[in-house]
């Protein structure tokens, strides 16, 4: 490449340890993880100016960074000049990026996530902060819900295949178990219980300053009972005072999802976006969907390690 030098796994893991605001994708214990799990995909890494920038290579698309809401380059030091990047970054073909807030953004994208700093402000004051209907949500949640820890394996599944279930009612290909197993031990997973039962569970990273709501699910047959409401509601509690900022996560501009994580009062912030758009309309009238949509979930366990791929 002409701009970009391609380096190796050992001096990009010495350019790592340099960078002050590094998210938990682009560890290579991670990324180490990712390539023994999948046979599709591999990494390659490069330097351009004072900037890292890892791909994921899946076909003949190069995704930074896949199984992430972020990727995008690391600054080694000093600033993004976005332009200059931008321009010289035309000279890989079939790429997508995705900007982590935290290294460059601007107002302008499609995709945004909603960042809430909890190291200045009292619970009173957050509360009294959120939409009115997000407060009559939290106060309103059945009292008989019981929020603990996900502490084994038994549970991680149930968890997992709440995820599963709602995933397969949008139709969507869910990430299989094994990335589950493999966040366990490094993420903090809270699951509600009713009536001894698992109804609810939100899974949690933590990096650099940020705690990440990374992933969520439902029983949708409890879902007036308002247990994903506490579970997020008790963790933000938790941090309250911190030097920590909540990070809800990305949501397309004018969805479902953005509404209801806007209701938090974070600030905004867009997730800038190069190269590769999917269409979502087309995904969302594809007949293969429909058709997905009726497999029995033993199977969708069994191809989704295969069929994530074309989601990435």
């Amino acid at each position: 490449m002409k701009n970009f030098q391609k380096i190796d796994k050992e001096e990009y893991k010495e350019l790592l340890e340099k960078i002050k605001f590094k998210t938990f994708f682009h560890s290579l214990e991670w990324l180490n993880f990712l390539e023994k799990e999948f046979s599709w995909l591999e990494f390659e890494y490069y330097l351009y100016k004072n900037l890292v920038l890892v791909f994921g290579k899946i076909g003949n698309k190069l995704i930074s960074l896949p199984f992430s809401e972020y990727g995008g380059p690391l600054i080694v030091n000093g600033e993004i000049d976005f332009n200059d990047f931008e321009k010289s970054i035309s000279e890989f073909k079939n790429f997508k990026i995705k900007f982590h807030p935290g290294v460059f953004y601007k107002k302008e994208s499609d995709v945004s996530t909603h960042f809430l700093y909890l190291g200045d402000k009292s619970e009173k004051e957050l509360f009294n902060s959120f939409r009115k209907t997000l407060k009559h949500s939290i106060q309103n949640a059945n009292k008989d819900i019981k929020i603990k820890k996900c502490s084994n394996l038994k549970e991680l599944k149930q968890f997992y295949n709440l995820y599963l279930k709602n995933l397969k009612r949008k139709k969507t290909i869910p990430y299989p178990f094994s990335i589950f197993k493999f966040l366990f031990d490094k993420s903090d997973i809270l699951l509600a219980y009713y009536k001894g039962k698992i109804i609810s569970g939100d899974l949690f990273l933590e990096y650099h300053g940020f705690v990440h709501y990374f992933f969520s699910a439902s029983d949708f047959r409890y879902k007036k009972l308002g247990a994903s409401y506490l579970i997020l509601w008790g963790k933000i509690k938790s941090l309250i005072g911190k030097d920590i900022v909540f990070d809800f996560g990305a949501a397309p501009k004018g969805s479902a999802l953005e509404t209801f994580k806007r209701g938090w009062r974070g600030k905004e912030y867009a997730i800038v976006q190069l190269g590769i758009k999917r269409s979502q309309e087309k995904l969302r009238s594809s007949g293969l969907r429909n058709i997905y949509a009726l497999l029995p979930n033993f199977v969708i366990k069994n191809i989704s390690k295969k069929l994530i791929k074309y989601r990435l």
